[in-house]
């Protein structure tokens, strides 16, 4: 019997207040309370409300990211498995992009 199979999912660092919208960003932090850039969603102090609306962590949801391919697929290959859809659509067609002016190029030599 095989497994049922699994999209993988990552974290992107963002999470979405539900009540009003805001988005608490890792990277960026939060200047009105102060919190350092980089602090992790889950150490924020527990008296931490959104600057916006003034609803608790509770009402926060992660904003996650599908990976195109199965989970158990991702250590393959040459790190290409872990790009979203979009990445490697623009990895495919930049690269043809690239090929396509390279053998273009070669009208122009002498």
């Amino acid at each position: 019997k095989r497994l049922p199979e699994r999209f993988a999912v990552v974290n992107t660092g963002i999470f979405e207040c539900r009540s009003c919208g805001y988005k608490y960003d890792e990277v960026v932090g939060d200047a009105a309370y102060p919190i350092p850039p980089g602090l992790p969603f889950e150490k924020l102090p527990d008296d931490w409300r959104c600057p916006t609306c003034g609803a608790s962590r509770t009402f926060f949801e992660s904003k996650k990211k599908e990976i195109a391919g199965f989970a158990e697929n991702q250590q393959y290959g040459f790190g290409s498995n872990t790009l979203t859809s979009e990445q490697k659509t623009l990895l495919i067609y930049g690269s043809l992009l690239v090929a396509f002016f390279l053998f273009l190029s070669g009208y122009f030599l002498q």
